[in-house]
């Protein structure tokens, strides 16, 4: 470049640059006053912003950017209560990398712990617990004390591949079946049994993950502690959650190797571990509001918070565009059902959204116990926003499954009717076998099984049975259906479907015995399709309740987060609260029978003396009341 060059570069209509003159190269590097604006030069250059009022030198651009240390050390006591520098903390990226690995495990544990019966609920929750407190142990971490410097950045991809490893460990959770002794075990099938062994691997495999997840954070305090210590910082915060994750490591490491051989030793282990966690909360319940580094920073809370809430939701649209996939490919002719149920349900996830975050700024500054009050209440609003999106997807697969099953059983019995009448299946019916029987594991294959039929059913005396063989073959229809629709395969319906094959399926000349052997296997295959049936109905059991303290939980949410003036407020944040508490009573209708005749020839008699839940779902009309109710409080708000 010219020295004597005049470079003028137009900027905007009142500032150029101008007058660049090489510095020399000997010259050491400034401080250079600014502007305020953040503009910077090259080292090698220094030059003056030309404006209306002033000139200005421009800073040196600074390199940290692409010099990262291995170790950023604390910073001594300034306002703020800063660890390190605000430019030098933990990007949000890797924040949102990390909740990339909760979504992970939220997604592969729910995929193999369908929620869709009552008795799920407390297997999901003794989950959902850990893998919330491992992310919510490490936010508190993240947000205070993580900086951007190499030592971090392996921390973050050490804590992802302990979260996807406790994830992928996960499979066979269920802390009521640890128990091992062989004594016991023997006692039960060999399903039961199998259960039994692959729940007490998981258990070990899932606790010594969290052992080590609790292992790295307590190292990641300690350096901090000691980086700080050195830097003349309090470091009593770190001195309580180091002992909490000592004791809670202690705990698990007790509880993975106790022997589960009887049912108090299965209760002891379960009480150590969860103890474990329940020290490091209170941990944290002491040593923050106290905290040397002053107030809770709620900008960092209510972004990570809102984050993981975000995580949820999407949760929910995982599973209903699954859900509404396996609807839309399954055995319904019309997806007329189908598509209103799915809907309904966006429409509800959408609402829910905005109750949530159309008023939320994390910006906002809350008093200490108040934001932990507000991030407390998180975890209980988390875990019924999961069971809601659960009963979301339950609704839409129970309906077309109902429809499913009653389109594969008409079809069925039209195909029997017709093989005993002598006479060929129709074109309709042809279309329909090789559009959904032909893309179904049988064995043999569907025509194969019909030809079978038919060339048995003329002979007088036949060497087999066709009768059982149909209800055999139907049975086995029925396990492929079930497990089309993502409906979870109960062992009760494995063990009939083994005893339905089990039967003697030779002629018998004896009519009695033939007829006996006959409803026997009938008995069989109605259990093998009511107990599906049952089961998706009875994931919806908890929808009119979960629905109404989620709204309850946006209220509260809301209320703690914001110190509001006036009283439209209070009436706003009123009605929610009252509207869901009338959502929630309405969980009265489940009070009554479960069970319904599936085979019953009318609808009156099939839902005969059941509860009232059962007959709003067969009106089809369970979202369209939550939707009702949720459209209400979005108007209110609205007004």
């Amino acid at each position: 470049m010219d020295e004597k060059s005049d470079v003028r570069i137009l900027r905007s209509p009142t500032t150029t640059i101008s007058d660049i003159t090489p510095s020399s190269s000997e010259e050491p590097l400034q401080q250079l006053p600014n502007n305020n604006q953040g503009i910077y030069t090259p080292k090698r250059f220094r030059s003056k912003i030309r404006t209306s009022s002033t000139d200005v030198l421009l800073e040196d651009i600074p390199l940290d950017h692409c010099r990262t240390p291995f170790l950023r050390r604390p910073v001594a006591e300034e306002e703020g209560g800063h660890w390190v520098k605000i430019k030098h903390e933990g990007p949000e990226w890797w924040n949102l990398f990390y909740d990339l690995a909760v979504v992970a495990v939220l997604t592969i544990f729910s995929n193999n712990h369908e929620l869709n019966e009552p008795s799920a609920i407390p297997v999901f929750l003794s989950y959902y617990a850990i893998i919330c407190w491992v992310w919510t142990s490490q936010v508190h971490y993240d947000i205070r004390y993580q900086a951007l410097d190499g030592w971090h950045r392996a921390s973050k991809a050490i804590q992802i591949i302990t979260f996807v490893y406790m994830g992928a460990a996960s499979g066979d959770w269920n802390p009521g079946l640890i128990r091992n002794d062989e004594p016991h075990l023997a006692t039960k099938s060999n399903t039961r049994a199998s259960a039994h062994r692959t729940a007490n691997e998981s258990f070990k495999t899932v606790l010594t993950s969290f052992a080590i997840s609790r292992i790295y954070l307590a190292s990641q305090y300690l350096l901090s502690a000691y980086l700080g210590h050195r830097a003349k910082r309090k470091i009593t915060p770190h001195i309580y959650t180091i002992t909490s994750l000592a004791v809670s490591t202690i705990l698990t490491a007790l509880a993975v190797i106790l022997p589960a051989h009887s049912k108090p030793f299965l209760i002891i282990k379960i009480t150590l571990f969860y103890s474990g966690i329940g020290i490091e909360v209170l941990a944290v319940w002491f040593s923050l509001p106290s905290d040397p580094l002053g107030p809770i920073r709620t900008k960092a809370m209510g972004q990570r918070y809102g984050a993981f809430t975000l995580i949820i939701i999407g949760e929910g649209f995982i599973s209903v565009t699954r859900a509404f996939n396996l609807a839309i490919s399954g055995f319904s002719i019309t997806n007329s059902v189908t598509y209103p149920q799915v809907l309904l349900a966006i429409t509800i996830m959408y609402l829910l959204f905005t109750f949530l975050f159309a008023r939320f700024d994390p910006a906002v500054k809350v008093p200490p116990r108040r934001a932990l009050i507000w991030e407390a209440i998180h975890f209980p609003m988390h875990f019924n926003l999961l069971l809601l999106l659960a009963a979301l997807v339950n609704a839409i697969v129970a309906l077309s499954f109902a429809q499913g099953i009653s389109q594969v059983t008409n079809h069925y019995i039209t195909t029997i009717e017709a093989i005993t009448n002598g006479t060929d299946i129709n074109l309709q019916e042809q279309h329909f076998v090789a559009k959904y029987f032909d893309q179904l594991y049988l064995e043999p294959d569907y025509n194969t099984e019909m030809t079978l039929l038919r060339n048995l059913s003329r002979v007088d005396i036949p060497v087999e049975d066709p009768t059982i063989l149909a209800y055999q073959y139907l049975g086995q229809i029925m396990f492929q259906v079930t497990n089309n629709y993502g409906i979870e395969l109960e062992d009760s319906m494995v063990n009939s479907l083994e005893s339905l094959y089990a039967i003697n399926t030779t002629w018998s000349t004896n009519e009695t015995i033939r007829s006996e052997t006959q409803s026997e296997a009938f008995n069989l295959l109605r259990e093998i399709i009511q107990e599906p049936a049952s089961s998706s109905l009875s994931g919806i059991l908890w929808l009119f309740p979960t629905a109404g303290i989620a709204l309850i939980f946006c209220s509260i949410r809301s209320i703690l987060w914001y110190k509001y003036k006036g009283i439209s407020h209070s009436i706003i944040h009123g009605i929610w609260i009252l509207l869901g508490f009338t959502l929630s009573c309405l969980g009265l209708l489940d009070i009554g029978s479960k069970n319904f005749d599936i085979f019953a020839d009318t609808v009156k008699d099939e839902l005969k003396g059941v509860n009232p839940m059962y007959w709003l779902v067969h009106a089809r009309i369970p979202l369209v009341i939550v939707m009702v109710f949720y459209v209400i409080a979005y108007g209110s708000s609205l007004l």
